[in-house]
């Protein structure tokens, strides 16, 4: 699973896609914050579109802030579907 989340390099303009509604959002920035029990932990904030492809499911686009790991492993799980800005991409 460490492999996997370090193939992963997550950069500001990356497109997310949420799979169950299609909602489509942008990385904006990575701020990085320090916890006594995890060390470094890392946040991303994330602009959501308006609506996705299913518009009355509304509510994954609250979550503005993601941290990076939780983010991570929902692109290897396929729950949210990535596109970096520098070509990658995940695939099992």
């Amino acid at each position: 699973m460490e492999e996997e989340l370090s193939s992963i390099k997550l950069s500001p303009g990356d497109v997310l896609i949420e799979s169950s509604t299609g909602c489509v959002g942008f990385l904006i920035k990575r701020e990085r914050r320090i916890d006594i029990v995890y060390d470094d932990m890392y946040f991303w904030e994330v602009r959501w579109a308006d609506e996705g492809l299913v518009p009355e499911f509304k509510t994954f686009s609250k979550f503005r802030i993601l941290e990076e790991d939780y983010l991570k492993i929902s692109i290897i799980l396929d729950i949210i579907k990535w596109q970096s800005i520098n070509g990658g991409t995940f695939e099992l």
